[in-house]
């Protein structure tokens, strides 16, 4: 019997309501697709890992190497459809189901493999990771970071007063989130907004304070269907706008300063409002620490595997062999014949891709489809305290080296 591990990244996507107005933004790229290679992080030896498209074969033999051994499986799935839509698990053979959110088509292949109990519902997943959801949370237990839900134009050009983030309630890594600064930017979404209404499409979206801030972070916890909870830790992460770029561990000081202010006291009301709720599984809490050092403890609720716990997970990997995780994204411009291999290839020549155990390294968690002309690798930069900065630095002058050019 066997664990699987599998998952949808762009998971927002599938709880939607579909009658939702939408913000102006950007068309959404493939790049979530690829993202599935990142959950061989929580595999151990004869789990499953399920993904959407093929392994680079180089890539698979790198994580073996270093000790994330699994079996794998593919499930073709075209491009924006859920994967679990697509795989074809053999129902004797599976024991636990671990996904990366639970969404509707999630619970569809649970209950085929007659695993559905190891899940909270759909809905109920849908319902917590909305915006509207943890705003209403904060509200009600008094916390600093509260926003204002508005459900018409008329609402949000009220709310706008002044520099703010207006916020999807399902927007997610600086998609469908939009900093407004000036009256034009707020009239241009107005007339969006209002083009869409005129067609029967209905607003709900969370404006909040521009804040000034000092530190992004995050911490996760794991809920069970009894409703016990454990906090799993607490990571720093690095945006690039309101787009994760990476993860770090949280320092001993920031952790005592947290301490000090009750922050997690404030998740384990989290907890306990999820659990109520009825979610149960992996949750991670967006936070921010203000440039005057006040803490807003809950931004958003992530109801569901998160890049911050793919990095706690590695982290607690490493820390026996007195090593640190960072997690990070590399956006590259890519020579015509050049792809993941080429990258490993110059990693090992400078001696820096990590093998497991004791000895530093670069491990490459995805980027099986990385070709011209560019595209984003994920790396855990696993080095001993303090040395993240230059090994980074030797992971791009290795990658230039393989025709990857830093974008």
């Amino acid at each position: 019997m066997t664990t699987v591990h599998l998952g949808t990244f762009d998971a927002e996507r599938w709880w939607r309501p579909d009658d939702l107005a939408e913000l102006p933004a950007a068309p959404a790229g493939t790049a979530a697709d690829g993202m599935d290679e990142l959950l061989a992080a929580f595999c151990a030896p004869g789990d499953l890992l399920v993904t959407r498209a093929p392994m680079a074969g180089r890539l698979r033999e790198a994580m073996t190497d270093c000790g994330l051994a699994f079996d794998h499986h593919v499930a073709p799935a075209p491009a924006g459809t859920p994967v679990e839509r697509h795989a074809r698990l053999d129902p004797g053979a599976v024991s636990v189901l671990r996904p990366y959110a639970v969404l509707p088509d999630t619970v569809a292949l649970a209950r085929r493999l007659g695993r559905a109990d190891q899940l909270p519902t759909a809905d109920v997943a849908g319902r917590v990771n909305s915006k509207t959801w943890s705003n209403r949370l904060v509200r009600e237990l008094g916390l600093p970071g509260a926003g204002r839900v508005v459900r018409s134009v008329a609402e949000l050009s009220a709310a706008a007063d002044g520099a703010v983030v207006v916020k999807d309630p399902y927007g997610v890594s600086g998609r469908a989130m939009l900093d407004v600064r000036t009256p034009g930017v707020l009239k241009a979404i107005a007339r969006t907004l209002g083009d869409q209404v005129a067609r029967g499409r209905r607003v709900e979206l969370l404006v909040q304070p521009k804040y000034a801030k000092r530190t992004d972070f995050s911490g996760h916890l794991s809920i069970t269907p009894g409703g016990a909870w454990e906090l799993l830790g607490v990571q720093v992460m690095e945006n690039r706008g309101f787009r994760h770029i990476g993860s770090s561990p949280a320092s001993p000081g920031f952790l005592a300063k947290l301490t000090a202010g009750g922050y997690f006291d404030v998740l384990a009301a989290v907890a306990e409002a999820l659990r109520r709720a009825g979610y149960w599984g992996p949750a991670g809490v967006d936070s921010m620490e203000l440039a005057d050092g006040t803490i807003v403890p809950v931004l958003e609720i992530n109801a569901r595997r998160s890049l911050g716990l793919v990095s706690l997970t590695l982290d607690r990997r490493v820390a026996g062999h007195g090593l640190r995780c960072h997690l990070r994204h590399e956006e590259f411009r890519v020579a015509p014949g050049r792809g993941v291999a080429d990258l490993l290839d110059a990693l090992r020549r400078d001696g820096i891709l990590y093998k497991g155990g004791s000895s530093p390294g670069v491990l490459v968690l995805s980027g099986s489809a990385l070709a011209a002309p560019g595209g984003r690798v994920c790396c855990a930069l696993v080095c001993a305290p303090g040395e993240a900065a230059g090994l980074r630095g030797r992971l791009l002058t290795a990658a230039i080296a393989a025709g990857l050019t830093p974008r």
